[in-house]
């Protein structure tokens, strides 16, 4: 005689596979919570590194330049240390050009200077804070997903467990 398991077909769910499915439902978003929770409280305090640049070659014209360490993770914190006329080495007068928080250089006089070299600083995100924000923006943009997830799941559940009653008491004779 066999047991009931053997008796299973593949992918058929019973009553008392509902409190593991439940669990391990229960768990994935509770996680997804929790990075979004660190994401969202921390992320910007997580670790950081300060970065130097030397010598990035760019220009300063009517067209403006974004400075490369620009794309970093967490960009922030710009400090410029000096630009430098690329053909005579001479410095750039400060009143003569302006850079924005987010990198962007921009000639503020007629004068154009096609080649320069910027020496900068700037603070970014560490490993930390990049690993955070990874999570966080992948949770963020499949919210909508999870739910819709969380919501066939539950009711696949209540169905399972309907399903698993009836077919339990079902059975019985009187």
């Amino acid at each position: 005689m066999q047991s009931q398991t053997n008796l299973r077909k593949k992918g058929q769910v019973t009553l008392s596979d509902a409190p593991g499915i439940v669990l391990i439902v229960g768990l994935t978003f509770l996680i997804m919570a929790t990075v979004a929770y660190i994401a969202s409280s921390y992320g910007t305090s997580l670790a950081t590194q300060s970065v130097t640049v030397t010598n990035e070659s760019g220009w300063l014209n009517g067209t403006g330049y974004t400075l490369s360490g620009a794309g970093a993770p967490n960009f922030n914190s710009l400090s410029i240390n000096s630009v430098t006329n690329g053909t005579s080495n001479l410095i750039v007068p400060t009143a003569n050009y302006t850079v924005s928080s987010s990198g962007y250089a921009l000639n503020t006089t007629a004068k154009a200077y096609p080649s320069v070299l910027f020496n900068y600083q700037y603070q970014m995100s560490g490993t930390a804070g990049n690993v955070t924000t990874a999570l966080s923006t992948a949770i963020n943009n499949n919210t909508s997903i999870a739910g819709i997830v969380l919501t066939i799941s539950l009711v696949a559940v209540i169905l399972g467990v309907l399903v698993g009653a009836f077919a339990l008491f079902g059975n019985r004779k009187a």
